[in-house]
């Protein structure tokens, strides 16, 4: 009975592929082992392999092909793998969301339900304003009215494919009454590909901030700003404050019995100088 090899399309770490798959191709035949590798893509030693497996080394971009032949990858997994070092080496967030989004495009194509819910969950700044939405008004399918809640307003489609969305997810579903609701189902995000999705919406929250600024009516929302002189431990300090508060204020949001609106309410903390010498 064969070994079954990790699937590519599965991970979005370069290295753990790696890792998984040279020791399944050793499974198969156990002279497949590190030193093997690293000598079929010209390197000196086993030790160098498995530093850039442990992510203290990188692939040089013009090794990729010697790579994507050592692991016996063609094809659209060969494209996927070269996506995913370059993905996983960049050095900004651009960069980084350039190439996840190239990555997603071949997952699109290959089986869409490979695509991550949480990544479908971040592209578009109403998901979750339309998640918000089902938990203060009485929605069946009447996406023209839910689309015209929204600031600013979206389409009747991209109300209807954002539902279906959340339903896919599990985030919403039809009661009794056939209105969808919020479930308790939370959905987490870590490191890797995730921060760069919740970046991207972070993004997208701020530019609603600068919308609201220009076309919000003063009465209608609060935006304020400091400018701070800090040392390290009063950062950190106002850091875990900031966090404290977040917890408080969604707390505070999920006992609200008679909601009206949806909100975002945003931090930034960041700094606009050089640091002291």
């Amino acid at each position: 009975m064969g070994v079954q090899r990790p699937s590519i399309y599965t991970y979005f770490d370069y290295r753990l592929f790696m890792r998984d798959l040279q020791a399944s191709l050793k499974a198969e035949r156990p002279v497949f082992t590190l030193e093997h590798l690293a000598h079929k893509v010209g390197l000196k030693s086993k030790g160098h392999m498995s530093l850039i497996i442990k992510g203290a080394k990188n692939i040089p971009p013009e090794k990729i092909p010697l790579y994507t032949a050592a692991l016996e990858l063609d094809g659209k997994e060969a494209d996927f793998f070269t996506l995913m070092v370059h993905f996983n080496q960049a050095a900004t967030h651009r960069d980084r969301k350039r190439y996840l989004d190239r990555m997603v495009a071949l997952l699109r194509v290959t089986d869409r339900k490979l695509v991550p819910s949480q990544y479908a969950l971040c592209e578009k700044w109403y998901h979750p304003v339309v998640h918000e939405l089902l938990r203060v008004h009485d929605i069946r399918e009447e996406w023209e009215r839910l689309a015209a809640l929204l600031r600013p307003s979206i389409t009747a489609k991209e109300a209807q494919e954002s539902v279906a969305l959340l339903r896919e997810i599990g985030l919403v579903l039809p009661n009794a009454q056939g209105h969808y609701k919020p479930t308790n189902v939370a959905i987490t995000f870590g490191d890797g590909w995730r921060s760069v999705a919740v970046r991207e919406f972070q993004k997208h929250t701020f530019d609603l901030a600068h919308n609201a600024l220009e076309n919000t009516p003063i009465e209608e929302r609060d935006i304020s700003s400091l400018t701070l002189s800090l040392g390290e431990s009063t950062f950190r300090e106002i850091s875990e404050r900031i966090s404290l508060f977040r917890k408080e204020m969604l707390a505070l949001a999920r006992s609200e019995k008679n909601a009206e609106q949806v909100f975002q309410l945003n931090f930034s903390l960041f700094p606009l100088s050089e640091r002291k010498a």
